[in-house]
């Protein structure tokens, strides 16, 4: 705290929020329409978790939680899973979640995959070159849509080397920029 508090009695605790203890509370009665002597529920209590049942949910799941590092993982997989506490009371036999997900955590053997082999950046795709190519010649067509418009003389051979030589530079740069 960053100022003196004053500790008197009846001083400024007054105002704020305090611990007190909880008195003892009355029994409550329970209603005349809730007590019927015609109808008695035996509820007989589990002896514990249902070890098969959470064997056979470990042995289901087992890829999926060996490689948890924590059992609050296994946890969100169950729930993301539709697990609900009433399910898991009623099934496996344990209070809550979480008391299921340590269970599972301790069942199932950690596994360490393998990531994934990376993609070689080097390997020449074949196809998607010859497609980059085809872009890079689209402008070639103008070209040749525009040749009755224009006069080249003499230099109609140069002017084709010259858009030949551009293309195939035009293709390598793309390439190599791409990558």
């Amino acid at each position: 705290m960053s100022g003196p508090i004053s500790l008197e009695p009846g001083g400024s605790e007054e105002d704020t929020l305090a611990i007190r203890l909880a008195g003892t509370r009355p029994l409550r009665r329970r209603p005349r329409w809730a007590v019927d002597e015609a109808t008695l529920t035996v509820r007989l209590p589990r002896s514990g978790p249902d070890e098969r049942a959470v064997s056979e949910l470990a042995a289901e799941l087992a890829d999926r939680i060996g490689p948890a590092v924590h059992p609050y993982e296994v946890a969100a997989l169950l729930e993301a899973e539709g697990l609900s506490a009433s399910v898991i009371n009623e099934r496996y036999g344990h209070p809550n979640l979480f008391s299921l997900a340590s269970a599972l955590y301790e069942r199932v053997p950690r596994t360490f995959p393998e990531p994934a082999p990376a993609a070689d950046p080097w390997r020449p795709d074949t196809v998607r070159c010859l497609l980059r190519g085809v872009l890079f010649a689209l402008p070639g067509l103008a070209y040749l849509l525009a040749a009755p418009l224009w006069d080249a003389g003499g230099h109609a051979g140069a002017l084709v080397v010259a858009g030949v030589v551009s293309w195939a530079w035009g293709q390598a740069l793309g390439h190599r920029a791409h990558l």
